[in-house]
């Protein structure tokens, strides 16, 4: 997976490694990702964290999450996106077996 970093008024070079371990952490729920797409933003007093995860075949997943700090932005975003992943991952396989009501 192509994995893209930017940054606007923030210093995220002491997360960089991070950011690669949660990034393969999430390929597990969705093996067809073939981008992601994080934005680091400082303001005031927080970090605004953004991802844009692309699927093939399938639709993009968009999260946004703020922290006082990049890393428990990071952190709160890959949260996130991670249910996201699950509930889609849900969708896309459906139970097979399921039990039928015992009706006489």
């Amino acid at each position: 997976m192509q994995v893209i970093v930017g940054a606007r008024n923030t210093d995220i070079s002491s997360i960089r490694n991070a950011i690669d371990i949660r990034v393969k952490r999430l390929r597990r729920f969705e093996p067809r990702a073939s981008k992601a797409e994080f934005v680091f933003t400082g303001q005031r007093n927080e970090v605004r964290a953004t991802v844009v995860i692309s699927i093939d075949r399938g639709r993009a997943l968009h999260g946004e999450a703020t922290g006082p700090d990049p890393r428990t932005a990071l952190d709160k975003l890959t949260t996130k996106i991670g249910n996201q992943m699950r509930r889609r991952r849900g969708q896309r396989w459906p139970k097979r077996h399921r039990r039928r009501s015992a009706t006489a």
